[in-house]
């Protein structure tokens, strides 16, 4: 049985890594740069499958950082050089720290040498300094090289940008909205995400990260956590390609915080049927155990909108919302309801039916021309 899971977010895949989140300008992280020639001497880590015993293929990394931040991400670049009279299409594996970091497949011609597109790998950030090691293999360890890479400290983020507080305690099967906030607004910043150290996604991963970080200036994760024990989970913030870290420590206990609720909603939910023209005013009672309601943020499905935030405290309140127009055939209204102390429950309370199509069930989210999306 999994003690977590993942509700919010996929880490993006590409023919270079799973770890690989998007692009970052590394800046002065990349200062220091060491090329084959300059640290094979000094790491003393080159691998040989025998010595002594010759291979078709070679393969060598002869450019990456000595140090970067911690949270930066880490690229290199490696040759692989033929060995042989003929034409031959090695494949190279990317390891970083014993994981798994990407492959390619590439044709090198007969005596040549070939650098592929540089593979990237986001690290982690760290709250001391720390190391990576960097691992090449060539046809499954025909040939392999490995180099050390320092991780500087990563900065702490501004604590009045992180939400919630950094220790909570909450019941097994509880969702927990991690966020942090814009650095700077007028930045482009991404945040990567960790749980116990494992990779779990980005805020290039789906839409709705970008809609809320333009309409509420903060990234988000939301994680439930199913089994008693204690989780880590760490935030880290790049932003233009300064590195900030944030990090949580979750206990899940019988005494921990409960989830909210949603009690009632009105219109009735379930089947809501309205045209994208017409109005509609949404109430929802909401309740909170440990009396810390914060907000309930108000999601329209398909259309990746959000539609609005509404204020609710104590252990019980209603939230309401009045949507002009723009609710088409089959798209969803999600609540999410927030505590301070960060629990949230999300629910998809309506499902939109439009009752002048003739044949909804054939059609698809937005075909009715009066839908505006």
């Amino acid at each position: 049985m999994n003690r977590r899971t993942l509700l919010r977010g996929v880490t993006a895949g590409s023919l270079v890594p799973a770890a690989s989140v998007g692009t970052a300008t590394l800046g002065d992280d990349t200062a220091g740069t060491t090329t084959a020639d300059e640290g094979a001497s000094d790491t003393g880590t080159d691998t040989d499958p025998a010595d002594g015993e010759e291979t078709p293929v070679s393969v060598r990394i002869v450019e990456l950082p000595d140090e970067i931040t911690g949270g930066a991400l880490l690229e290199w670049t490696v040759e692989v050089e033929n060995l042989t009279a003929e034409a031959i299409r090695p494949t190279l594996e990317y390891v970083v720290d014993g994981e798994q970091a990407g492959n390619i497949t590439l044709t090198v011609g007969p005596g040549e040498t070939e650098r592929p597109f540089p593979p990237s790998y986001r690290t982690e950030p760290v709250a001391e300094a720390d190391e990576v090691t960097v691992r090449v293999e060539v046809d499954g360890g025909v040939d392999a090289d490995e180099r050390t890479v320092g991780l500087r400290e990563t900065p702490e983020l501004d604590p009045t940008l992180q939400f919630p507080d950094p220790e909570l305690a909450v019941q097994p099967e509880t969702t927990v909205q991690f966020e942090v906030g814009a650095v700077d607004p007028d930045v482009f910043q991404t945040t990567t995400w960790w749980i116990d150290g494992e990779n779990v996604g980005d805020t290039l991963a789906n839409p709705w990260q970008g809609v809320y970080y333009v309409e509420q200036d903060a990234h988000y994760w939301q994680e439930s956590f199913e089994t008693d024990g204690t989780y880590e989970v760490v935030a880290g913030v790049d932003v233009d390609g300064e590195q900030y870290r944030a990090n949580w420590t979750v206990t899940v206990t019988p005494n921990g915080l409960q989830r909210p609720t949603i009690d009632a909603a009105r219109p009735a939910a379930g089947t809501l049927e309205v045209t994208p023209d017409e109005s509609v005013t949404f109430e929802l009672d909401v309740a909170d155990p440990d009396g810390t309601l914060e907000r309930v943020v108000w999601w329209l499905s398909q259309a990746d909108r959000l539609l609005g935030v509404s204020d609710v405290s104590g252990a019980s309140d209603t939230a309401t919302l009045s949507v002009d127009s723009g609710l088409c055939d089959t798209f969803q209204v999600i609540p999410w309801v927030i505590t301070s102390d960060g629990t949230v429950t999300t629910e998809p309370v309506w499902n939109v039916s439009d009752p002048t199509l003739e044949a909804p069930e054939t059609t698809t989210a937005g075909s009715n021309s009066d839908c505006p999306y």
